[in-house]
């Protein structure tokens, strides 16, 4: 019995000092409270720290997006113009090129016109008369009149500019090299 009686007054003096001890239970459950009020609350009263960052954070994401979007738009709206007017100035080159190549065939056709004139002239010529003139012209020149020439006529002007001397001479022969390549290029495109 005394044991009990002691057992009883411990128990009791040591729950009144732990008691004493704890903080107030009204601070102790505040934070507790406070949880359940916001998850068994109404869901508008609802709040979750983690669950507002990630919101937020998907915000943010959204609104990097919408400017990255916003971005590609203008970039793409910006390409189709520079591509519009790339075809505009691809357009324009085609009709240059279109009219240098005309004019080209126009002025090819005229040269060999004038060409076959000056032949026919200089074949008509004195060998060392045409001679002396073609010294004063250009190298391609005389070579495409030659060309139009018949092979006794460009023997004779050869001839007349080796009679000429030594520098006249080895440029016959560059003309003659000339002419046989011409004459194996024409031979080869009419083939």
């Amino acid at each position: 019995m005394i044991g009990g009686v002691l057992f009883l007054l411990t128990s009791a003096f040591l729950t009144t000092k732990g008691i004493s001890q704890l903080p107030p239970p009204a601070a102790a459950h505040a934070d507790e409270e406070e949880e359940a009020v916001s998850i068994n609350g109404p869901s508008w009263t609802f709040f979750n720290p983690e669950m507002e960052q990630i919101m937020g954070e998907l915000k943010l994401e959204r609104d990097s997006v919408a400017v990255k979007e916003k971005h590609l738009h203008e970039l793409a709206a910006r390409l189709r113009l520079e591509r519009a007017e790339l075809d505009e100035e691809l357009k324009k080159m085609k009709d240059i090129q279109t009219k240098v190549d005309r004019d080209v065939m126009r002025i090819k056709d005229d040269e060999l016109g004038n060409l076959k004139k000056l032949a026919k002239m200089y074949a008509i010529m004195e060998p060392a008369g045409a001679a002396k003139i073609m010294r004063e012209l250009d190298d391609v020149v005389v070579v495409k009149i030659l060309t139009l020439m018949k092979e006794p006529e460009v023997a004779l002007i050869l001839e007349s500019f080796a009679r000429m001397g030594e520098l006249e001479t080895k440029r016959a022969a560059q003309l003659s090299e000339s002419l046989r390549s011409a004459a194996s290029a024409k031979a080869s495109a009419t083939k």
